[in-house]
Formats: C-alpha cells, structure tokens, sequence
C-alpha cells in the first residue's frame, strides 16, 4: 500500500491535483489525458500533504502542480507506481517528499506519438502529462489513443494549463 509519509511543496501552486490513473485520452492534454479520479484530500492551496497519507490502489499514480504564475518550468510533475518496498525521496525545488512503497516513472516526451492529430501543437508536445499519457499509452495500456472524453478539468476561464495562457 502507498504511503505519501510527508510531502511539502515549494511553491505557492495554481492548481494541485493527485491522480490515480486508470486510462489515458491522448485526444486531450494536461489532466485530461490522464484518465482517473482526484484524491480529495489535496487541495490546491495546500503547502503540504496529510503526513502518512494512504493511497488507493491504482496502476499509476500523478502528482501535478501548476505555479500559480503559469511559469511552467516551475511545475511539479511526479508519477509513480506502486512496488513494495521501495522508497521515493525527493528534495528538488518544486517538493520535499517521501512516498512509501512507491516507485518513481520517469516523464518523458520520448514516447510521444507524432501520428496523433494534435501532437504538432504547442499545448500537447509540451505538456508533460500528455508526455506521461503517451507512455503509457505504449508500454502499461498498449493502445494507440483513446476516444474517450470524460469531463474532467478546467480552469474557471475555460483551460486546462499553463499551455494556454
């Protein structure tokens, strides 16, 4: 079972979100190709996690948070899986954590699919959870896209991310 022991975040975030993933939707980007449900528990005005939080089983895990002056590069982006007996201990400058039999997956844009509609946009080649989405899309789900289109998201102003501003 994942533990989140402690997670404190660096910067004052726009958004925070903590996901379990169950599916991806590579017609979207940002947290809507991340197919899943939020946990309740974080808030996006939080500085720091619940300590010894528990997490519901899920195949992958993504803790998102959005600088709250859109300065993407500032934005925390961390997914991980689940495997006992491993340890997640981070102190960069977007969070100090450590997550309980948990593994860290690597975000990379290596993966992205560039036959997909929209992976010559801006909004989608950049954005790291469409990065994610894409990986998985490959090795853990073995598909090529997804058609679904759940509503998930948004900003009050209609976008998703920094991408859009």
């Amino acid at each position: 079972m994942v533990t989140i022991e402690y997670a404190r975040f660096k910067n004052v975030n726009r958004i925070l979100w903590l996901r379990y993933i169950t599916d991806v939707n590579l017609a979207h980007h940002c947290m809507k190709s991340l197919i899943g449900t939020n946990d309740e528990r974080v808030k996006w005005w939080t500085m720091a996690l619940p300590e010894n939080m528990t997490l519901k089983k899920a195949p992958f895990y993504y803790l998102c948070g959005v600088e709250k002056g859109w300065n993407w590069p500032k934005n925390l982006h961390l997914a991980f899986i689940e495997k006992e007996g491993s340890v997640i201990e981070i102190d960069d400058d977007f969070i100090q954590c450590r997550i309980i039999n948990a593994e860290r997956v690597p975000i990379t844009p290596d993966y992205i699919d560039y036959s997909l509609p929209h992976a010559d946009e801006k909004a989608y080649n950049t954005c790291r959870n469409w990065w994610f989405a894409n990986y998985l899309a490959k090795t853990a789900f073995k598909k090529k896209h997804s058609l679904v289109s759940p509503m998930l998201f948004e900003h009050e102003d209609g976008g998703c991310c920094d991408h859009d501003k």
